[in-house]
């Protein structure tokens, strides 16, 4: 990924999704904490909100984020969801994981602190899409079930959409339990190849899962970015894994411009 300072606030950005002039994004780290109801620093989530807002030339009083309720489901931004969540979960869009829209000028927004965020961006239409995908939401096919709400709402040909999966635990450090891979076998088709045995401990290669489903979507592979930055090892992003409860919340934007 590209990695950008301005002033206090570093961002991310994906290579490929940086070249569409009709798109803006980024991902931010550390020290910043995104999250005002947890992690160190929560009470100065407010001022990064509006930070990278500012940065990224987006209206922060139009920014809008889902619930992240561990779950699949996405929803089509309307009107009077523009700017839910915007000042904290407890107004956010609720009881979904992912948002997609077509409107110019209303920013998406997803925390994260280990799970992975996808974007996609439909040039033609134009539209985009996110969805945070825990464990359970990967599991569950919120990448595909985003795909396939931008084909519904949208007319989005899948063939023509541009991905990219935000860093998150990556194959590396994302132990998991046996019995994650069990309900994984019920719904995933690959699922045997997301999971790594390595001296006797059991990974989930998250990037993979998410990848494939995008790739079954209709996504072409080589429309599909994965930024491979673990958030467990790099310190310049937050883990809940790591940090424990101290842990803030890094932040996946996306708009049109």
């Amino acid at each position: 990924m590209i990695s950008q300072t301005i002033g206090d606030l570093t961002l991310l950005r994906f290579e490929r999704l940086s070249r569409e002039p009709g798109l803006v994004h980024a991902v931010t780290t550390k020290p910043a904490n995104l999250a005002p109801h947890r992690g160190v620093a929560r009470d100065r989530a407010m001022y990064w909100r509006q930070r990278a807002c500012e940065i990224l030339g987006v209206p922060f009083d139009k920014l809008t984020l889902p619930a992240q309720v561990h779950g699949a489901d996405c929803l089509r931004i309307e009107d009077r969801d523009i700017g839910r969540g915007r000042d904290g979960r407890d107004t956010a869009v609720p009881f979904v994981d992912g948002l997609i829209t077509d409107r110019p000028g209303v920013p998406i927004a997803l925390l994260s602190a280990d799970c992975p965020l996808i974007c996609a961006y439909d040039p033609d239409r134009p539209a985009i899409g996110a969805v945070h995908a825990s464990w359970r939401g990967t599991v569950g096919g919120a990448a595909g079930q985003m795909v396939r709400l931008m084909q519904r709402e949208f007319a989005s040909d899948p063939a023509r959409l541009h991905t990219a999966l935000a860093p998150s635990a990556g194959p590396c450090c994302y132990e998991v339990s046996e019995d994650i891979r069990r309900v994984a076998r019920t719904r995933l088709s690959n699922a045997d190849a997301c999971f790594i045995e390595r001296d006797s401990r059991l990974t989930f290669d998250l990037w993979t899962a998410n990848r494939l489903q995008l790739i079954e979507a209709g996504v072409p592979a080589d429309h599909i970015e994965v930024a491979g930055l673990c958030s467990i090892c790099d310190p310049r992003l937050w883990s809940h894994r790591r940090d424990g409860p101290d842990a803030g919340r890094f932040t996946l934007f996306i708009a049109l411009r």
